[in-house]
């Protein structure tokens, strides 16, 4: 039996575990979950759970990790918190007999969570992205703005590193005032003001200017084995009012996946987001790691985290196969869970 750890992650690491628990028959994987909060919904379907140490400093961290995987005799840890360092140290946890499965090289995710780093390396990928031009200061922004202006009707700008879209504003040429917040326009910010901020203090990080992309978003998760994928299902996300995702199944995501596995050496549990605009598909991030709508897959006959854990632990079968496995063309309303769980008295 193998021990896995998952260190402190996102709260749909419950939906990972109701997976991996639903296909590993052979009882073959045992979950371990850790997390500074208590009332962690992780913990519902961990096989062992316990509390970790909060507010530690990375060196602090590591060695509480180090310590873990020893006194809880952890076999494979699977990333969440300080994924880099965690990955970057892959060779002091091998030393006490524990792989470390990491979804790509240090160097790699550094690549990754640096939105600038990764636009210039992605962009000639079979869907590219956006076209984009890093800035800090009035003057980077003003030469951008007037490039990218000229073929792009509306631009957006997002922080190079950030998750969950934080800090991400659409520019409006005008200034709408209150008038915005009327029409919901939260995540726009006008030119004017924009200009304003920039010319008092110039920005301490890296942002990106874009053109902004208006239409469909395609959220993918893949399972990769380094070299290609092996597995993946594609989701177009509901826009407006509507409910669930609806599941694709596009050949030019397809294709593009399997460039992106390739090149980044993408190895078990990923998700690929892209979305239309005005001049096609675009390339928008790589996570390395697994997305908030992983239920979906396991909803369309797909269990991607079994298959992930079994291939990263086992190795991927060699064989004959060619093309990734697809979930079939479907829409998904809702993803439900029915176990409860009570806490004893």
């Amino acid at each position: 039996m193998t021990r896995v750890w998952f260190n402190r992650t996102f709260s749909n690491v419950r939906t990972l575990f109701e997976l991996i628990r639903r296909a590993d028959t052979a009882a073959d994987f045992t979950l371990i979950c850790t997390h500074p909060e208590p009332s962690f919904p992780g913990f519902t379907l961990a096989h062992e759970y316990a509390l970790e140490p909060a507010e530690l400093s990375d060196a602090e961290y590591l060695d509480f990790c180090l310590d873990f995987c020893r006194t809880h005799r952890i076999d494979a840890l699977w990333p969440g918190k300080t994924a880099h360092l965690l990955a970057e140290q892959r060779d002091r946890f091998a030393a006490n007999g524990v792989r470390v499965l990491a979804v790509a090289a240090p160097e790699v995710l550094d690549r990754l969570h640096d939105k600038a780093q990764f636009a210039l390396a992605a962009r000639h990928c079979h869907i590219p992205p956006p076209e984009t031009i890093a800035f800090r200061t009035a003057a980077e922004f003003e030469a951008a703005y007037e490039r990218l202006s000229f073929s792009h009707a509306t631009l957006c700008i997002k922080p190079a590193q950030g998750v969950n879209g934080a800090g991400f504003r659409v520019i409006q040429p005008g200034n709408a005032g209150l008038d915005a917040l009327a029409r919901d326009e939260l995540y726009t910010i006008s030119l004017a003001c924009l200009r304003q901020r920039l010319a008092v203090t110039p920005s301490a990080q890296t942002w990106l200017l874009m053109e902004y992309l208006d239409g469909t978003e395609y959220s993918v998760d893949a399972v990769g084995d380094g070299q290609r994928v092996r597995a993946l299902v594609q989701r177009a996300k509901t826009t407006g009012r509507g409910y669930g995702q609806r599941l694709v199944a596009r050949a030019d995501l397809t294709q593009a996946v399997n460039e992106l596995t390739a090149q980044f050496g993408l190895t078990g549990l990923f998700n690929i987001q892209f979305r239309a605009g005005r001049h096609g598909l675009r390339l928008l991030e790589i996570n390395p790691r697994f997305a908030g709508g992983i239920g979906y897959s396991g909803a369309a006959g797909i269990n991607l985290p079994y298959l992930a854990l079994h291939g990263m632990i086992h190795g991927f079968a060699s064989a004959t196969q060619t093309a990734p496995q697809h979930a079939p063309e479907m829409t998904v309303l809702e993803v439900a869970h029915y176990l409860r769980h009570e806490d004893a008295v």
